[in-house]
C-alpha cells in the first residue's frame, strides 16, 4: 500500500478553512479582470464620501494605478503602500475627469481592523503562460501575499522555484501583482515566509516562523492560525518591514526581531523603571531589531527622547550607510547619523524638538556631558524621559563613560542588545556581567538556534599542529606569554610554515577567491612579520594581503627595535600604507587612518571575484575587525593568538553570515591548540547545549558521505556518456541524475574546504576530471530547461528541481548587478567615489551583456557627471532615477518637436506601455488625426516610429 498524503486540494481546503476561521471573508475572484474590478469596487467603497457619489470612471481607476504601480520598482510600490511614520497610510492622488483633485485612501497601517481581509484561491493568470495561483490573501482588494503550496510528499522548496516562475511569467505581464508583500509556501509539514523584491529571490531567506520561544511553528494549519491571523499578519506588513533605501530592498523581519521589538516596547510601556537586553546571537540581525526597537519607542512610548547609541569602533562607512539606509532623514533633512567628532550637533539634536530619535557614539555622548559649555543647555536631561538603545553592549557599556551618561541622564531606561553576554565566568576586571547592567533579559535567540533556522551558518574548525617535539600547552593565558613559549610561537620559522600553509591552501578554503579571510594575531609585530613573510613568499601578490592595527605611542617594545625600519609599530604601518597606495592607487597614511580603515573595510566587504585585482584576500589584524565587522564574503578565519570566551566567538562569527550555497559554513582554522576554549565558549553562549548543534561535520563524516553520494550517482548514470542516454528516456531519468550529482555537489562544496581532502582518497572510483565531467552534463540539463521554458515548454519535472546552479557558476555582470554596484558608491571621499567609479567603468567596457551594452552611455554618463556632483549623504538611487527621467524628458522633447507632434501623446503611450506591455495603437491614430497636415499614409508611418520610440526609450531608460 502507497504511503497516504494530503493532496494539494486538500491541503488548500484545509488552509481556506483555516483562514475563514480567523476572519477571513473568502471570495471568488477567477481572473485578472475580476482581480481590478474587486479591488476598485472597495476603493470606491473605501472612499465613498472624497467621491461625492461619483464613481472612479475607467480613466481615473487608471490614473490610480498608474500612481500606485505605474513603472514603480517593487521597493517604490511597497513604500507607497505603507505611506511614511506621521501617515501610515496607503494613498495616492489623482486629477478627476472634470479636472478636480482627489485623494484616495487604500491601505490602513494603524489598525488592523480598517482594511477588509479576503482570500481567495485558483486565480487564473494569463502572461507569457497560463498560471494559477494557490492561495491569495487580498488587503481591501489588494493582492498583498501569495501561498504557493505541495502536497506533502513534495518538498516545499518546489513552491520556491514555482514562484520564481510565476513572478517572471506574471507580475511583468499583470501590475497589480507586482503587489504582493511576501510568500509564503507550504507542504502542510513545512511552512516559510518571505519578502518580495526586485531582484532575484534567495531561498537562504525563508523564514520559519516561531513561538517566543523560538520553537518552530510550522504545519500549515498551526501557521494560519498564528501568522496569517489578521492582526498579526497587519503587524508584520505594516509594522515589521524596514527600508533599505541604499540597497533599494524591502526587508522582513525574522520571528525572534518581532518578540524582541515587543518585549522591548512592552518593558517600556510597563516598566518604565527597569531596564532590560536582548541576547540574539552574533549575526543574527541586532542591528535591524534594534533600529526597529528604536523607532518604535519614538513612535509609541512617552520618551521624549530616544538614542540609539553604539559605539564608535564599529562604525565603519558601511555600518554608517547601514544606518542611515534605515531611518529616515532628520526633519531638516540631514541624515539620521551625525558621523563628525562635532559634540556641538549632537547638542543641537538634543536640543530639538523636531527629531525624538537620534543616532549617536557614546564616545560623543559622553564628551558632551562632561563638556562644562553644554551643561547649562542639557541639564534638562537630568529629570526628562529618555530611552537608550545600546548597540553590542557586551564591550560598550561597563567603562567611565556608561557612568557618565546615567550620573547626567537620571530618568534614562536603557535597553542593551548583545551577542556575547558577560556571565560570571567571562566577567571582567569590575566584576559586573550584563545582568546586572541592565537588570531583565526580555528575549533571547542563541546561536544554537540561529544555525537550526539557517539564519547564520555553523562553523568548520580545523587544529593545524605548527609546533612537533615541543612540550607546550597553550590553553593557559600566563604561560602563552611566557618568554619560552613566545619564542616557540613566533620564531620565524614557524611564521614562515604557517604563511606557506596559507598560500598553499587558501584558494580551496576560499572557493577558488570567491571569499576572503582574516588573520588573527597576537600583536602588531606579529603582524608586521607575517606581512613581510607574505612579501617575502608571494612577491608577486597571488594573493592580496595587507594589514591593519591601532598603535600606542610609546611602545613598551621600541628599545629593542632601535635602528629597524619598524622602530615602532606605527613606522611598520606607513611601510604597509605604502605598499598599499602603490598597489591600489590610493593616497593614504598613517595621518588619516580613519580613510585607510574605512578603504580596507570597503574591500573586505566588496569583495567580489570579478575584480581580483581590486580585493583583499587576506587581512592581518589584531584585534580590528574581530567584532562588529559584518560581511558576507568573509569565510575564513585563520588564527594564530590566544582567544577566549566571547572575543572567540565574536571572532569566530565574523565568518558565519550567510551568503549562497557556495559557502556551507565558517571556516576557522587555527594554528593553535584552542579545542578546549572554543568547547567552553561554545557551551556557555550556546545555553549549555554544547557544539554539536552548531559545528560541522568531520572530515571523517563528511568522507563518508560524499562516497555513498558519489556511489548513488554511479547508479543512475555509470559513466560520463551514459548521461546522454538519460535523454531518451524522459525527464524522469534526467531528474534523477540532476538530484543524484546535485547530492554529490553539496557535499564537495562542504569537503573542499578540509586540510585533510585530496582527490586520491577517491580514485579510481571517482575523480577531479569525473567532477568536471559530470558537473557539466548537470549544467547542460539546466541549460535545457531554461530553453524549454524560452520556447514556452512547460510541464516538465525539471521545473520544480532547484538547481543550485550558483554551486557551479558565478554571477554575471549585467545591468542589474551594475546598478547595485552603482548605488553602493562610497560618497565619503573623493578617493572611494573615483575608485569605485573607475572599478565599474572597467566592469561596463568589459561585460558581454547586450542589455548592458545598450544603456552603458547612459550608466557612464551617470558616472561622469552626476556622481562627482553628489554630497556623502545622497541617495544614489534616487539620483540614478532623477538623471534617467531628465535624460528621457529630454529626448521625449527631442522626438516630439522633431516630428511636430505633442508631447503628451508619447508620455500617455509610454504610461500605457509601461503598464500594459505595449502601446495603443488606435490611440495614437486618433491621437494623430488631430494633428494639422498629415494624410493617413505619414500617420501611419509616423504611428509606428511613435511605437519604435517608445519601445526604445522604456528599454534604454528602465533598469529593472
Amino acid at each position: 500500500m502507497g504511503k497516504d498524503y494530503q493532496s494539494e486540494a486538500q491541503l488548500e481546503e484545509s488552509l481556506l478553512q483555516c483562514l475563514r476561521s480567523v476572519g477571513y471573508q473568502q471570495v471568488v475572484i477567477p481572473d485578472e479582470d475580476a482581480l481590478y474590478a474587486h479591488f476598485r469596487e472597495i476603493l470606491n467603497q473605501r472612499n465613498a464620501d472624497r467621491l461625492k457619489g461619483t464613481p472612479l470612471s475607467d480613466k481615473e481607476f487608471q490614473r490610480a494605478l498608474n500612481q500606485m504601480i505605474g513603472s514603480r520598482s517593487f521597493f517604490e510600490i511597497a513604500q507607497i503602500l505603507r505611506g511614511n511614520d506621521t501617515q501610515p497610510t496607503g494613498k495616492v492622488s489623482i486629477q478627476r475627469d472634470d479636472n478636480s483633485p482627489l485623494y484616495l485612501e487604500f491601505f490602513d497601517g494603524r489598525t488592523w481592523a480598517a482594511n477588509v481581509w479576503e482570500v481567495t484561491h485558483q486565480l487564473t493568470i494569463k502572461g507569457v503562460h497560463e498560471n494559477r495561483y494557490d492561495v491569495i490573501i487580498l488587503v481591501n482588494g489588494l493582492p498583498l501575499v501569495q501561498i504557493e503550496l505541495k502536497r506533502s510528499d513534495v518538498d516545499f522548496t518546489q513552491a520556491f522555484n514555482q514562484i520564481i516562475r510565476y513572478k517572471r511569467e506574471t507580475q511583468r505581464e499583470v501590475p497589480i501583482l507586482r503587489l504582493v508583500q511576501m510568500y509564503v509556501v507550504s507542504n502542510g509539514y513545512e511552512t516559510r515566509y518571505f519578502a518580495n523584491g526586485d531582484g532575484n529571490l534567495n531561498s537562504k531567506f525563508m523564514f520559519y516562523w516561531t513561538n517566543v520561544k523560538n520553537d518552530w511553528i510550522n504545519t500549515l494549519r498551526c501557521f494560519a492560525v498564528d501568522f496569517l491571523e489578521p492582526h498579526r499578519l497587519h503587524s508584520v506588513i505594516a509594522r515589521y518591514t524596514i527600508f533599505d533605501s541604499a540597497n533599494q530592498k524591502m526587508l522582513v523581519m525574522r520571528p525572534y526581531q518581532i518578540y524582541a521589538t515587543e518585549a522591548i516596547i512592552r518593558q517600556a510601556k510597563q516598566h518604565p523603571d527597569e531596564n532590560g537586553f536582548v541576547w540574539h546571537t552574533t549575526g543574527s540581525g541586532k542591528t535591524i531589531t534594534s533600529f526597529k526597537a528604536a523607532r518604535l519607542l519614538s513612535q509609541t512610548t512617552d520618551a521624549e527622547k530616544v538614542i540609539f547609541l553604539i559605539d564608535r569602533a564599529d562604525l565603519d562607512a558601511q555600518t554608517a550607510k547601514n544606518f542611515d539606509s534605515y531611518l529616515p532623514a532628520t526633519t531638516g533633512g540631514g541624515p539620521a547619523l551625525d558621523r563628525t567628532d562635532d559634540t556641538a550637533t549632537l547638542v543641537k539634536q538634543l536640543q530639538s524638538l523636531d527629531n525624538p530619535l537620534i543616532v549617536t557614539t557614546i564616545q560623543k555622548l559622553s564628551n558632551a556631558v562632561k563638556n562644562d559649555r553644554y551643561k547649562r543647555v542639557l541639564t534638562q536631561y537630568h529629570d526628562k524621559k529618555v530611552a537608550f538603545i545600546e548597540d553590542e553592549c557586551h564591550r560598550s557599556q561597563f567603562g567611565k563613560m556608561r557612568k557618565d551618561v546615567n550620573h547626567w541622564f537620571q530618568n534614562a531606561q536603557h535597553f542593551g542588545f548583545t551577542g556575547t553576554p558577560i556571565f560570571k565566568e567571562n566577567v571582567g576586571a569590575d566584576g559586573r556581567t550584563t545582568k546586572d547592567l541592565y537588570d531583565k533579559k526580555l528575549h533571547q535567540y542563541l546561536i544554537r538556534d540561529a544555525v537550526r533556522d539557517g539564519n547564520v551558518l555553523g562553523f568548520a574548525v580545523q587544529y593545524i599542529n605548527t609546533i612537533k617535539g615541543k612540550e607546550i600547552e597553550t590553553e593557559d593565558d600566563e604561560q602563552v606569554n611566557t618568554i619560552n613559549t613566545r619564542e616557540v610561537y613566533e620564531n620565524p620559522k614557524r611564521i614562515e610554515l604557517i604563511a606557506e600553509h596559507i598560500l598553499l591552501n587558501h584558494d580551496r578554503t576560499t572557493k577558488s577567491r570567491m571569499y576572503n579571510a582574516i588573520l588573527t594575531v597576537p600583536n602588531t609585530r606579529i603582524a608586521l612579520a607575517y606581512y613581510d613573510m607574505f612579501r617575502k613568499l608571494d612577491p608577486k601578490h597571488r594573493l592580496n594581503v595587507t594589514t591593519i592595527y591601532t598603535w600606542t605611542a610609546n611602545e613598551d617594545d621600541n628599545e629593542e627595535h632601535q635602528g629597524t625600519d619598524d622602530a615602532t609599530s606605527r613606522l611598520g604601518l606607513d611601510r604597509v600604507i605604502h605598499d598599499y597606495n602603490t598597489y591600489y592607487h590610493t593616497d593614504f597614511s598613517t595621518e588619516d587612518f580613519k580613510k585607510y580603515f574605512a578603504d580596507v573595510s570597503k574591500r573586505m566587504k566588496e569583495h567580489d571575484s570579478r575584480t581580483p585585482d581590486q580585493n583583499i584576500d587576506v587581512l592581518i589584524v589584531v584585534n580590528m575587525f574581530l567584532t562588529g565587522f559584518d560581511s558576507p564574503k568573509l569565510s575564513t578565519l585563520y588564527v594564530d593568538r590566544y582567544l577566549k570566551w566571547h572575543t572567540l566567538l565574536q571572532a569566530f562569527s565574523r565568518t558565519n553570515r550567510v551568503e549562497t550555497d557556495s559557502k556551507p559554513f565558517g571556516n576557522i582554522i587555527a594554528y593553535r591548540n584552542l579545542k578546549h576554549d572554543t568547547d567552553e565558549a561554545i557551551k556557555l553562549f550556546s545555553g549549555g547545549t554544547g557544539a554539536a548543534n552548531f559545528l560541522a561535520p568531520s572530515y571523517d563524516e563528511l568522507k563518508g558521505d560524499f562516497t555513498d553520494a558519489i556511489h548513488k550517482l554511479r547508479q543512475v548514470a555509470p559513466t560520463i556518456d551514459s548521461v546522454n542516454d538519460l535523454y531518451n528516456v524522459g525527464d524522469e531519468a534526467i531528474k534523477g541524475f540532476v538530484l543524484a550529482f546535485r547530492d554529490v555537489l553539496r557535499i564537495y562544496n562542504k569537503l573542499r574546504v578540509y586540510d585533510d581532502f585530496d582527490w586520491d582518497q577517491f580514485a579510481p572510483t571517482f575523480t577531479n576530471q569525473d567532477m568536471h565531467e559530470y558537473r557539466g552534463r548537470y549544467f547542460a540539463a539546466y541549460e535545457q530547461l531554461k530553453k524549454n521554458r524560452s520556447d514556452k515548454i512547460v510541464g516538465s519535472v525539471l521545473d520544480d528541481i532547484d538547481f543550485e546552479i550558483n554551486l557551479i557558476q558565478q554571477d554575471k555582470i549585467d545591468v542589474q548587478y551594475i546598478v547595485n554596484l552603482i548605488k553602493s558608491i562610497d560618497l565619503g571621499s573623493k578617493e572611494n567615489r573615483d575608485s569605485d567609479s573607475q572599478r565599474i567603468r572597467h566592469m561596463i567596457d568589459n561585460a558581454d551583456s547586450s542589455e548592458l551594452k545598450a544603456k552603458s552611455k547612459l550608466l557612464k554618463e551617470f558616472l561622469d557627471k552626476e556622481i562627482p556632483n553628489l554630497k556623502p549623504n545622497a541617495n544614489i538611487g534616487d539620483a540614478l532615477t532623477k538623471f534617467l527621467e531628465e535624460s528621457r524628458q529630454k529626448d521625449i522633447q527631442s522626438f516630439a518637436r522633431k516630428n511636430k507632434i505633442p508631447q503628451e501623446l508619447i508620455t500617455e503611450q509610454m504610461a500605457d506601455y509601461q503598464f500594459y506591455g505595449r502601446a495603443d495603437d488606435a490611440d495614437i491614430m486618433n491621437q494623430l488625426g488631430k494633428v494639422p497636415d498629415l494624410g493617413f499614409l505619414q500617420r501611419r508611418n509616423l504611428k509606428q516610429a511613435v511605437i519604435d520610440f517608445v519601445s526604445d526609450a522604456i528599454n534604454n531608460y528602465t533598469l529593472s
